[in-house]
């Protein structure tokens, strides 16, 4: 037996690289936003003068250093919201998964958590590398500032955004959750219903055997017996199909 790991199993799905996905919301809307920022800090840039200019760059390291806080609170999110999914996803749950060609796309989702807390930790340290940089006393490059503002801006932009795009996978886990385990209880309700038909059957197939006994009334006799209080008792919508079950049920003509 083949023993599953992350790597084969990322092998299996091949979960796409949703960095470069240009079709998707986080992307294309990080991407802007961090456009607009870019161009906002060039206009500042070109208009400031050297003072200016210094404490730009300080508040931009108090922000880096406020940002290292928050993606590290967001990637405790995300670590503890994955450990509560995969403990709700249970083996009866999986294994309807796989009868439905579903599982692939459960692990996808599980896939996406694990991508955005790598690029969440990636970032951090990245962060961390540009504020300690931007301490020592080296002069300004304008081209660096703005290529820097522009990939860490777009790396925290769609972080957010991605992280929030979790949030209604969380929703769609606990749907496909609670739709599965909805079949589960109309499952165990159906069986119990059979239990009690099939029980019904046997205790009245055994009050009538120990009537007939006692009576000491042969077969015919309780079949007119039947189909005189079938007549009497029964709607005449329903007599014809009740007859016909009593007959099917007792074997006779």
């Amino acid at each position: 037996m083949n023993r599953l790991t992350y790597k084969s199993l990322k092998a299996e799905v091949n979960p796409p690289n949703y960095v470069f996905d240009i079709k998707k919301f986080e992307v294309y809307f990080s991407l802007i936003c961090s456009l607009v920022l870019t161009l906002l800090l060039l206009v500042v840039t070109i208009k400031s003068n050297t003072y200016e200019i210094i404490k730009l760059l300080d508040v931009t390291r108090n922000i880096l250093l406020n940002t290292v806080f928050g993606l590290l609170g967001m990637l405790g999110f995300i670590v503890s919201g994955l450990a509560i999914i995969t403990g709700t996803i249970n083996n009866k749950i999986t294994q309807k998964l796989i009868e439905n060609d579903k599982y692939k796309s459960l692990l996808s989702i599980f896939f996406s958590f694990a991508f955005i807390g790598k690029f969440i930790g990636i970032l951090i340290v990245a962060l961390i590398m540009v504020y300690f940089l931007g301490s020592m006393p080296l002069s300004f490059n304008i081209c660096i500032f703005l290529g820097l503002s522009f990939v860490l801006s777009f790396s925290l932009f769609f972080s957010i955004f991605f992280a929030v795009s979790l949030l209604i996978t969380c929703i769609n886990i606990f749907q496909i959750n609670f739709n599965y385990s909805a079949e589960d209880r109309v499952s165990i309700i159906e069986s119990q219903e059979e239990i009690d038909i099939r029980f019904n059957d046997a205790r009245i197939d055994t009050l009538t055997s120990i009537l007939i006994n006692k009576a000491n009334l042969t077969k015919e006799e309780f079949t007119d017996e039947l189909i005189k209080n079938i007549n009497n008792d029964c709607p005449e919508e329903y007599k014809k199909k009740v007859i016909k079950k009593a007959k099917k049920y007792y074997h006779f003509e």
